[in-house]
């Protein structure tokens, strides 16, 4: 069993092994023992060694399962921070509880490196939100686990000083941080960690692996709405605890077709079985607790034998089996490389002027060899060979676009026009009458230097009319695994919009291709998506795009006419916003001169 534990370290960078959780529950397991022998062990004292388990045994285990590789192989300096944090702050806690004669401020201050290691956790669950380029449930369900640990330490230093809060004092207070760590931390970290299992094996069990969303939506709505009935909602107490009722019974299913399935791993497998029937118990006492009024269930009895099942049972056994089963994440590797571009006001159309590279390189597309893009599933010579000369000669083309912006968009578009023309970036056409506009294109060497990616140029966009801009975007590619992206920087006041693309076929037997930042089932955890790339952190957009190129002959017949026989590709450029499409953009492409040096 150690073997297996020491060989999840380093996969996400954690730099604390499995040592820790091991000597915190050699810790908590002695403070056990001596208070059950001292006698005397009242609810109270249950209560906080129930609470000291999580600081102790339960975050440390689970913790590195949080991380996602990182393409470098270094540690971030948030994770270092955690582990420096993680053991002052649990000591401290262990030395706050035990010792009854200090005061309630010298309590309280032994208590807040854990509140700051919390703060740094809820950091790294933003920053793993942030960065995903994909929307993953059961990812999405650990970044919430991570949420709820400074809420926890709040309540915990508010135990530790004696004080009220919110209505509450007394035991009710300690059982809030319990429920914090416990419901919050290590119920949604269970569902997350599961979800990665069942993913390995949706296809042998397609209706576990159905069901495991709407469960991990319905508990992180089911927590937050237990807490506000607690606080004096009654309705939303009753509601929350019939999600719980309704939902842990379908989790512990779960956890049983889980270690079912799991391929390896013995222990883990006996561990997640006990865990769901564990979960089984403690959920019926919460339903006798929570549902009916009077309960027919007393509070110490809720304590001794609902908390014990959840805390030991429950959490305990279920994160110990699922860190044995290590499950692999799908979410994308940490480490994009985006542009460092961004402007301090206006971008314009002589942004690139002062980023002129030194080595003197003359591009005439965004991509210099279209077959780079080739990986299993996509054969770049499928692609129709105009739409190829037009990715590796761009400044021989010239186009004209029609836009149709969607019912419900089109004030908003109106809105990021005003905003868009005075920066003068990314300034779509706002009319709403389908008409043409002109546009004509040049291509410039960027500086790799300034930009920080590899192989870089411009594409200048402006429009015919005015000789306003409509794009000034910055391209290069990255490769992770066995994909090559199309990394585009949109440069912004401060900050950059980069889209990052994946290439597909138009079709199965087509000749047209597609560039989408949407997420694709067999390859959910890619880089793909649209982000504000900023000093402090990358943010993933509610933002995504699909972009479609066609050869003329091969444009499909659902695509508005076209007679001009200049046009020799098509193209439709879809945008969305929170999953509803707000624009469609039909390009018509010409070719003209190849321009000289």
């Amino acid at each position: 069993m150690m073997r297996v534990l020491e060989a999840g370290q380093g996969r996400g960078g954690l730099p604390y092994t499995v040592g820790v959780p091991l000597l915190g529950f050699g810790l908590w397991a002695t403070l056990l023992a001596w208070r059950w022998t001292t006698g005397g062990f009242h609810e109270f004292l249950l209560a906080e060694t129930l609470f000291l388990l999580a600081p102790l045994v339960l975050v440390p285990l689970a913790l590195p399962l949080t991380f996602v590789p990182v393409r470098t192989g270094r540690s971030s300096r948030l994770s270092r921070m955690l582990g420096v944090l993680h053991p002052i702050g649990a000591l401290g806690l262990v030395l706050a509880f035990v010792v009854e004669a200090l005061p309630w401020q010298a309590r309280v201050a032994l208590g807040l490196p854990y509140l700051l290691f919390t703060a740094c956790a809820a950091l790294h669950g933003l920053v793993r939100l942030a960065g995903r380029g994909a929307f993953l449930v059961e990812e999405l369900a650990i970044d919430g686990a991570l949420l709820c640990l400074p809420g926890g330490a709040v309540w915990v230093l508010t135990w530790l000083g004696d004080l009220p809060l919110l209505g509450f004092q007394g035991l009710w207070v300690l059982l809030t941080a319990i429920h914090f760590h416990f419901a919050g931390f290590g119920c949604l970290l269970i569902v997350g960690l599961l979800g990665r299992l069942l993913a390995a094996h949706r296809t042998s069990a397609p209706r576990a692996w159905r069901l495991h969303p709407a469960v991990a939506v319905g508990l992180m709505g089911a927590f937050p709405l237990l807490a506000a009935g607690i606080a004096g909602h009654r309705a939303l107490e009753v509601l929350g605890v019939g999600l719980y009722v309704l939902l842990l019974p379908l989790l512990a299913g779960l956890l049983l077709v889980g270690a079912a399935r799991a391929d390896s791993g013995g222990a883990g497998r006996g561990l997640l079985a006990g865990a769901a029937l564990a979960l089984l118990g403690s959920t019926t006492l919460a339903g006798l607790w929570g549902l009916l009024r009077p309960s027919l269930v007393a509070l110490p009895t809720m304590l001794r034998f609902h908390g014990t099942l959840n805390a030991v049972g429950f959490v305990g056994l279920g994160l110990l089996g699922l860190r044995l089963l290590h499950p692999v994440s799908r979410a994308n590797a940490a480490g994009v490389v985006f542009s460092r571009l961004s402007s301090r006001g206006r971008t314009g159309p002589r942004f690139f002027e002062r980023l002129a590279p030194p080595d003197g390189r003359h591009p005439t597309g965004l991509v210099d060899d279209f077959s780079e893009y080739a990986r299993p599933g996509f054969d770049p010579l499928r692609v129709a060979p105009e739409v190829r000369r037009f990715y590796e000669h761009t400044a021989s083309y010239t186009l004209w676009v029609v836009p149709d912006w969607k019912p419900g968009f089109r004030l908003g578009g109106r809105l990021w026009g005003w905003f868009a023309r005075r920066v003068q970036q990314l300034v779509l056409p706002s009319d709403t009458r389908l008409q043409r506009h002109g546009v004509k294109g040049a291509i410039v060497a960027v500086d790799d230097g300034a930009d920080g990616r590899e192989r870089v140029r411009g594409w200048i966009r402006t429009y015919v009319s005015d000789g306003s801009p409509i794009y000034v975007a910055a391209y290069s590619s990255h490769v992770a695994g066995a994909m090559r992206y199309m990394n585009i920087a949109f440069p912004l006041p401060f900050s950059n919009m980069t889209s990052i693309l994946r290439l597909d076929h138009d079709a199965p037997g087509g000749s047209g291709l597609r560039l989408t930042s949407c997420a694709q089932e067999e390859a959910p955890g890619g880089d793909q998506g649209v982000y504000l790339v900023n000093p402090v952190l990358p943010l993933r957009l509610p933002l995504n795009e699909t972009i479609w190129v066609w050869s003329a002959e091969g444009t499909p017949r659902t695509e508005p006419p076209c007679d001009d026989p200049a046009v020799v590709l098509r193209a439709r450029h879809e945008m969305w916003f929170l999953g509803r499409k707000y624009l469609e953009l039909h390009y018509f492409i010409e070719r003209v001169a190849e321009p000289g040096p």
